[in-house]
């Protein structure tokens, strides 16, 4: 694979790139599903591919390919260069990456040992049985990365993830429906450790709520979030407004934009007690990675400090007009996905 994917950044370069990024990536797993501790379905997948970017013309092009022929990849090649070239030629300002320590290393991860239908069924066993519906939803999965760039990053990944959703509705003609979720996952077996515990106290709730509830008067009340709120909130308020490009209006036809705006900061997020931090390199966490997709070395990204907006997620393209280093947060989600700057575990 290393000589096909050297092959492929020698042909960019000679094809009038000033920069050229090739990733290898195959994600390979099985999933399964239960519903009301019946089958629902099980699956094994597979998929792998190249992706190419260029820098050319001032511009930035990406293409990929799922033929590990060397005519398809330098196809793949041909395409991201003739993009960027195009691309730069509409640009006012011509695209340039910041200057970084590049990773140049292997690392591997542990295979998660597990069954998706058995701990589906294993789960099951222990939620409450007077539910009007309980699901579950198990993927178990590998990600294999090659990454090489034309300024010097050379970084191999194998990263295992383990992925559980429970469902539990229960429905009363007098009293109406209620429904509870629960996700748990991570970067290795350990993530579901006492899963049972947790798929038997809220499977247990939903009941509970549903009959005992009763709405508070009108008032001011103190309130503490549950670990799913609190999760929803800083993923969707703090963790998505703050990845650079959508900050830029990149997506803004797509996924919407952000409150904040490029080059400032000085936004006030929350109590002088809020500190978020971004961390993809904390071992077992579901978003876990040591270097990105452009082969920057992960690093803790201090997005709320003191509850002010501290640092954006960027990548190398949007540090760059930035002026600051990146914080690799340059990340794609399958092989034929362009690397954008995302959070890891917020």
């Amino acid at each position: 694979m290393d000589e096909l994917l050297v092959k492929a950044l020698d042909y960019g370069l000679s094809l009038g790139a000033s920069y050229v990024e090739v990733r290898w990536q195959r994600d390979s797993g099985s999933a399964a599903g239960l519903r009301n501790g019946q089958f629902e379905f099980a699956a094994s997948y597979s998929s792998q591919g190249i992706a190419v970017r260029a820098v050319a013309g001032g511009g930035l092009g990406f293409a990929a390919t799922p033929r590990l022929m060397l005519e398809d990849v330098f196809s793949a090649v041909e395409r991201a260069v003739k993009l960027a070239k195009a691309a730069g030629r509409a640009r006012k300002r011509p695209v340039s990456l910041s200057e970084e320590r590049l990773g140049r290393f292997s690392y591997s991860l542990p295979d998660i040992a597990l069954d998706p239908m058995e701990l589906a069924k294993t789960l099951d066993d222990y939620a409450a049985k007077d539910l009007t519906v309980r699901r579950f939803y198990v993927n178990v999965w590998t990600t294999e990365k090659r990454v090489l760039t034309s300024d010097g990053a050379e970084v191999y990944s194998k990263i295992p993830r383990l992925y559980v959703f429970g469902m539990f509705i229960k429905h009363e003609p007098s009293l109406g429906s209620l429904q509870r979720d629960v996700f748990l996952g991570g970067a290795s077996a350990d993530s579901v450790r006492g899963a049972d515990k947790v798929v038997e106290e809220e499977s247990r709730k939903v009941s509970a709520l549903l009959e005992k509830a009763r709405p508070l008067p009108p008032g001011r009340y103190d309130v503490v979030f549950a670990p799913e709120m609190t999760g929803i909130l800083v993923h969707e308020s703090i963790g998505h407004p703050f990845e650079l490009d959508r900050i830029y209006g990149r997506e803004g036809a797509e996924a919407g934009e952000s409150y904040l705006r490029p080059g400032n900061l000085r936004v006030k997020i929350g109590s002088d007690l809020v500190n978020i931090t971004d961390y993809p390199a904390l071992p077992g966490t579901y978003g876990f990675y040591l270097v990105d997709e452009e082969g920057v070395v992960a690093r803790p990204k201090q997005l709320v400090r003191g509850g002010w907006a501290s640092e954006f997620i960027t990548n190398r393209q949007y540090a760059a007009v930035l002026g600051v280093h990146s914080n690799a947060g340059a990340r794609a989600s399958a092989f034929d996905r362009e690397p954008i700057p995302r959070m890891s575990n917020t």
